[in-house]
């Protein structure tokens, strides 16, 4: 293996577990922090206040990682003669929902981890709500690591022809 081989194998890692740090974070939060907050019946302020405050920063750094790695990656990945159309459509769609997930956790739901009860909404707001839920970030990102495979599927397909 080359220098740039060993590079590109640290960059991978650092992609991977920036995404496994992201789904984590969210399994944990859904299926033991939610939970119990809930049967405690809340937090004192600055309990809330602190989780957020360190669950915030964990997801910008993934983020940051995330789209520097990923950038990097794909550079590699698509100047390589074996890339096909069907790769480049899953990465398309994959970029699209890790953006749309970023764009979420980032602008649309900054302020609000853990998250508030609501008072009921309409139909509109009630869809939103859903679409920007912490269970919405959590299923795509599952869904953004389920293409990755995809890609090495397609990747390794197009080396065999």
């Amino acid at each position: 293996m080359t220098a740039l081989d060993w590079i590109l194998l640290a960059i991978r890692w650092g992609h991977a577990l920036s995404a496994v740090t992201w789904v984590g974070g969210g399994i944990f939060y859904l299926m033991v922090l939610r939970p119990a907050i809930q049967r405690a019946q809340g937090l004192p302020a600055d309990t809330s206040r602190a989780i957020g405050v360190e669950f915030r920063g964990l997801v910008t750094t993934a983020i940051a990682v995330l789209l520097l790695t990923g950038v990097i990656l794909s550079v590699s990945r698509l100047t390589e003669d074996a890339v096909t159309s069907p790769y480049v459509v899953v990465l398309v769609v994959k970029i699209v929902l890790a953006l749309y997930m970023f764009y979420v956790v980032r602008f649309m739901r900054q302020d609000s981890y853990p998250e508030e009860p609501r008072q009921a909404a309409g139909g509109w707001q009630r869809l939103r709500d859903r679409l920007t839920g912490t269970t919405a970030v959590l299923v795509i990102g599952i869904a953004v690591i389920g293409l990755s495979d995809v890609l090495d599927g397609l990747l390794e397909n197009a080396l065999v022809s």
